[in-house]
């Protein structure tokens, strides 16, 4: 027997119309506190690890995009890493601080992964705990209303990824069209810029991950402002 959830899609797919749980997604969108920011973090893997106190295949944060919404008005803020073998963490870390402000919520798309990554930076580096903890606070998912089945449109095709709810949502928006468009081509990528294995243009490499990094975050503006609508 299907479950609500399968019932959901199956009948979205033969109908062609999507399903809206508006009571639920109204909750969640009410519950927002401004200004807004979108963030999203990528990492890299190693299983020989290039920086002190790290282990083999530790997630190392290398970069961040953010986007931040008050009233009208966006900016995006962004941090990439040297790429002279140097940790970036630290780095990382005071600018993190910085973009992130003191007040409004932080959106993120799969609250486990960043939340996991803050987590263990607090553990490296105790000195930044409670700076850290305050923007672990103020963490929320934007894929909680596609996870949980308040909002479902059939161009989803059953799943709550990003890269599938994106077009479903916003279908002139796409990753198609970036050099580097998936998480782990960027983490990859980086990881060999890093450990000087990288054989390709490093400028134009650079410009590539901000792009899809900026991607993600300006994904999860357009998605929040469709479930608005």
């Amino acid at each position: 027997e299907l479950s609500d959830k399968q019932r959901m899609q199956v009948e979205g797919v033969k109908n062609n119309t999507s399903y809206v749980d508006s009571m639920r997604l109204n909750q969640f969108l009410d519950e927002l506190h401004g200004p807004l920011y979108f963030l999203d973090f990528e990492t890299m893997r190693s299983g020989v690890p290039l920086f002190d106190r790290t282990r083999p295949y530790q997630q190392i944060p290398f970069q961040y995009s953010l986007h931040v919404q008050d009233a009208d008005q966006i900016k995006h803020f962004e941090f990439l890493a040297e790429t002279d073998g140097t940790d970036p963490r630290i780095s990382f870390i005071k600018q993190l601080i910085l973009d992130c402000g003191s007040e409004g919520d932080i959106l993120v798309y799969n609250i486990s992964f960043e939340q996991n990554i803050i987590e263990e930076l607090i553990q490296a580096f105790p000195g930044y705990q409670i700076p850290l903890e305050g923007i672990i606070r103020r963490l929320k998912d934007l894929m909680e209303p596609f996870q949980k089945g308040w909002y479902y449109t059939p161009e989803m095709k059953g799943s709550y990824s990003i890269k599938q709810v994106l077009p479903a949502l916003v279908p002139e928006l796409s990753y198609k069209q970036l050099n580097i468009n998936e998480g782990g081509s960027a983490s990859s990528t980086f990881t060999s810029m890093a450990n000087g294995t990288f054989e390709g243009d490093y400028d134009q490499t650079k410009k590539d991950l901000l792009e899809y990094c900026k991607m993600d975050t300006y994904a999860m503006v357009e998605i929040l402002r469709v479930l608005r609508d």
